[in-house]
């Protein structure tokens, strides 16, 4: 018995050792790497819990509770300066709105950091491997894939948001009756979104609709918010246990399942009809959807379908591309409405605008061109990006442009396997261009102000969210015939100010409680 004490002590010592020594060996590189470069350490964060780091950990979660973590972000920032260094569970982070670093970090050095090994392990329960949790060759694939779907072309399909747009029009009292639109926008994207990405909508809005829309759009929901706090948990993440959580995410993946499917189905008959044409001509020929009025469309999955024959590859790919992207565009939409509703004025002059332009159908290019409309758009994500954050690992020793020493103008040496978090809602309210009143809701401000890399609503770089322009397009198309049909849209919410609800995104907590009139 003895003998096994002193085994297991001297294990213990030498794993003690081992550990010194790394830690004193990479500090020694730091100081070498950070000499030959000119770097210097960016500020610190006054941890309470300097080695854990639990208590910026636990403050998050509190924060997000109380629905006060994005601004309890911008205090970090106007407290401890642009970039500072912050322990977060046993890590060290850089923490940075700088736009020089983030252009580093997003664009100029983005094959110096990943997200795989903070993104995968939180979200894989879920929605497995895809476009938003890989990197290296599985990321440039899966982009490569999904890229074409969302090409000018295949998102001006503006007929077919009309058809929906008439089912949630038709569900909207017009007498000034009180009415939340936030749960019907949902459904609206829902809808536009399955349709744009599997060929077939989901039809929540319709009484008609073959799925059992509630429990399909809770279980989504409950799912997001699920894999959101993982990912916050990080190394924790074993801490969740909800069994509503795995419940959800086998609804989900039922829901997914309905449509790999008919994606099988296609690839059959693709291939067939593929290796017809090639006997037949002596050549491969690709093949598209084709509509009701004989227009070519693509359809995600079934390009997706094309190319792969693996169930698992097809569920995961649309997932990640459906979750990432459904409620982007209802929650904008809502957004915008919930400030113009509260500024009667500003909706007179949308309406003046987009009435102007008479009785012609709106177009891609007709949309881009109603100025006042534009303006609001890019002031809704302002206040509220879509990527309120982003996280990501150095995969190699690199460099930040700045943010180190007293005057925070050095570079920072970021070691391989460092931490860089970057808060986007910071950033805008932050900038020197959105002041003096970064927070107030003011459209006008667009005339003249060219911010650069101090706005990312969809973050920049390669990784800049690819269905970027279907949700600018759908939000502009909806805001647009909204101001068509609906004279007035008066606030009837009792609070007047925007509280977020945190889960995978930010939305208005309080709903969007209006008053329409034609």
């Amino acid at each position: 018995m003895e003998y096994r004490i002193e085994i297991g002590g001297t294990i213990i010592a030498l794993l003690f050792s081992y550990y010194i020594f790394e830690t004193l060996v990479s500090k020694w590189h730091i100081r070498q790497e950070s000499k030959k470069y000119g770097c210097k350490s960016p500020p610190r964060y006054p941890n309470k819990d300097p080695i854990l780091g639990l208590d910026l950990f636990i403050d998050n979660f509190r924060q997000m509770i109380k629905s006060n973590l994005l601004n309890t972000w911008v205090n970090r920032f106007q407290t401890n300066g642009n970039t500072f260094s912050a322990k977060v569970q046993t890590k060290h982070a850089i923490c940075t709105v700088d736009p020089r670093n983030l252009r580093t970090v997003h664009a100029l050095n983005f094959t110096h950091y990943g997200v795989q090994p903070l993104r995968q392990p939180p979200t894989l329960p879920f929605i497995g491997e895809g476009v938003f949790t890989m990197d290296g060759p599985f990321w440039e694939h899966s982009r490569a894939l999904i890229r074409p779907t969302f090409t000018k072309s295949n998102v001006a399909n503006l007929p077919a948001f009309e058809v929906h747009f008439q089912k949630f029009l038709a569900l909207v009292p017009t007498d000034g009756t009180k009415i939340n639109l936030k749960p019907l926008l949902n459904k609206l994207i829902f809808d536009t979104s399955t349709e744009f990405l599997f060929g077939e909508s989901m039809n929540t809005l319709s009484p008609e609709s073959k799925f059992q829309t509630e429990e399909c759009l809770a279980a989504f929901d409950h799912a997001i918010r699920g894999m959101g706090i993982r990912f916050q948990l990080g190394s924790l993440r074993f801490l969740y246990w909800d069994k509503k959580w795995y419940k959800s995410i086998k609804i989900t993946r039922s829901f997914a399942d309905r449509y790999v499917d008919k994606a099988m189905e296609f690839r059959r008959s693709y291939l067939n009809a593929r290796e017809g044409r090639e006997k037949e001509n002596g050549e491969e020929s690709d093949s598209e959807i084709d509509d009701d009025n004989g227009n070519h469309r693509h359809v995600l999955l079934h390009e997706m379908a094309k190319q792969t024959g693996s169930r698992d590859d097809l569920r995961n790919q649309i997932l990640h591309v459906f979750l990432a992207g459904h409620e982007s565009s209802a929650i904008t939409i809502g957004n915008a409405i919930f400030h113009l509703c509260r500024n009667p004025e500003m909706w007179k002059k949308l309406r003046s605008e987009i009435l102007s332009e008479g009785d012609k159908p709106f177009t891609f290019e007709s949309l881009k061109n109603l100025h006042y409309l534009q303006y609001i758009i890019k002031e809704t994500l302002c206040l509220h990006p879509v990527a309120l954050t982003d996280t990501r690992i150095a995969l190699q020793d690199t460099i930040l442009p700045t943010g180190g020493g007293p005057q925070g103008t050095s570079p920072i040496f970021a070691r391989k396997g460092q931490i860089v978090f970057a808060s986007f809602h910071a950033l805008h309210v932050l900038a020197p261009c959105f002041q003096p009143d970064p927070d107030i809701f003011r459209p006008e401000r667009w005339e003249t102000v060219r911010p650069g890399w101090n706005y990312l609503p969809f973050i920049g770089g390669p990784r800049m969210c690819p269905g970027q322009n279907l949700a600018l397009t759908e939000t502009a198309y909806v805001l647009a015939r909204m101001a068509q049909e609906w004279r007035e849209i008066n606030c009837k919410d009792e609070v007047m100010e925007w509280v977020e609800l945190m889960t995978g995104v930010a939305s208005s907590k309080n709903g969007i409680k209006v008053g329409v009139v034609v």
